[in-house]
C-alpha cells in the first residue's frame, strides 16, 4: 500500500468535512516519579503515577480509499513519518492488516515538549479511535503492546486510567487517582530535552528507596484534600539546576501555604501545585500569571482517551 503523508494547513476552518470519529486526547501530569535503575536496553527503570487532566487536543478521524493523510492545525510540530500519529497509524494498519486509508485531523491544545505527553496522548487516541471506528477487533493488550513500540508513556494512554508505571512505564497498576481538586499547571517557555535529562541525572534512587517514598505518597493521596503531602521526582535537582526559571516556579508555588503539594511534571517544563478548592487555585493562577509565567486551571480526569465514533 502506497503511504502518504498530506500536510494540510488548518482543517478546522472553512467547509466541514465528514466527520467520523472524535477522539479527545487528555493530557497527563506525573504526580510521582522515581528513576531506580538503567537498563541493558538503554532505557531506565522508573516508578511513577501518572493522572490524567482535563487539558486535551482533539482528533477527527475519516476513511480514505488509501494512504495516511495528517491534517494539523500547529506548524510547530514535524507533521511527516516520524510524528506519532503517523506512526500509530502505520503500526495499527500493519498488525490488523488493514488495507484501506486514512484522514487525520489533529487540533492542539496541549503544549507541545512540557511534559503533558500530548504527542503520546494523540497517538494512544488514533490507536484506540481507529480499532474502534474501523471495526479492527484488537486488543487493549495488542494495542498496548503496538504503543510501547512507539514510545514509552503511549502504553499509559492506552490503558485509559490513572496508573502507577513501572518499568519503562509500561507495566501499570490501575488506581483511582486524584478527585476534586484543582491542578494549577505553569508552563514555561522552556522545551527539557527527556534523553539530555536521564542522561545528566546520576543520582538514582534504588527500588527499595522508591517504593518506601511511593508508598508514602500513596497514603498522602487517599488523604486528600486534608493537609499537605509531599511528592518526589528525581528530574527536579538536575533540571531546577539547568533552568533556573523552573526553580523559580517551584519555589513560588510551595510558598502558598493552600497548595497541597508541587512538583514538576515527567522531565519538565511544566510544574504544577494541587489545591483544595478553586478559588485558591484562581488566586495563585493571578499570582503566577502576573509574575509572566503561563498559567491553567485544570481538573483530573477519570479516562486519559474519550471517543465518539
Amino acid at each position: 500500500m502506497l503511504i502518504i503523508v498530506s500536510i494540510i494547513n488548518n482543517p478546522f476552518s472553512g467547509k466541514d468535512l465528514p466527520v467520523e470519529c472524535h477522539i479527545e486526547c487528555r493530557a497527563k501530569i506525573n504526580l510521582y516519579l522515581g528513576i531506580t535503575g538503567r537498563r541493558e536496553d538503554g532505557y531506565h527503570d522508573i516508578e511513577t503515577v501518572f493522572q490524567p487532566v482535563s487539558i486535551c487536543d482533539h482528533i477527527r478521524v475519516t476513511d480514505a480509499p488509501s494512504g495516511i493523510a495528517l491534517c494539523r492545525d500547529d506548524d510547530s510540530i514535524k507533521w511527516d513519518r516520524d510524528n506519532l500519529c503517523y506512526r500509530a497509524a502505520e503500526r495499527l494498519f500493519k498488525a490488523a492488516g488493514y488495507r484501506r486509508g486514512v484522514k487525520i485531523e489533529v487540533r492542539k491544545k496541549i503544549p507541545h515538549g512540557a511534559g503533558l505527553g500530548g504527542g503520546s496522548s494523540d497517538a494512544a487516541g488514533v490507536l484506540l479511535g481507529l480499532n474502534s471506528f474501523l471495526k479492527l477487533g484488537l486488543s487493549r493488550n495488542r494495542l498496548i503492546e503496538i504503543a510501547l513500540g512507539i514510545g514509552s508513556d503511549i502504553p499509559f494512554f492506552v490503558y485509559n486510567q490513572p496508573a502507577i508505571g513501572r518499568g519503562r512505564g509500561e507495566i501499570l497498576e490501575g488506581i483511582d487517582g486524584i478527585r476534586g481538586v484543582y491542578i494549577l499547571l505553569v508552563m514555561p517557555d522552556i522545551r527539557v530535552n527527556t534523553s539530555v535529562a536521564y542522561k545528566k541525572n546520576d543520582l538514582m534512587l534504588t527500588k527499595d528507596e522508591s517504593r518506601y517514598k511511593l508508598g508514602v505518597f500513596l497514603e498522602g493521596l487517599n488523604r486528600i484534600p486534608r493537609g499537605r503531602i509531599r511528592s518526589h521526582n528525581t528530574f527536579e535537582e538536575s533540571v531546577c539546576a539547568g533552568y533556573p526559571e523552573i526553580e523559580e516556579i517551584l519555589f513560588l508555588l510551595r510558598e502558598n501555604e493552600d497548595s497541597i503539594f508541587s512538583s514538576i511534571s515527567g522531565s519538565g517544563s511544566t510544574c504544577f501545585s494541587v489545591f483544595a478548592d478553586k478559588d485558591e487555585a484562581d488566586d495563585e493562577y493571578h499570582f503566577i500569571t502576573g509574575k509572566g509565567y503561563r498559567g491553567l486551571v485544570v481538573e483530573p480526569r477519570e479516562k486519559t482517551i474519550r471517543l465518539e465514533c
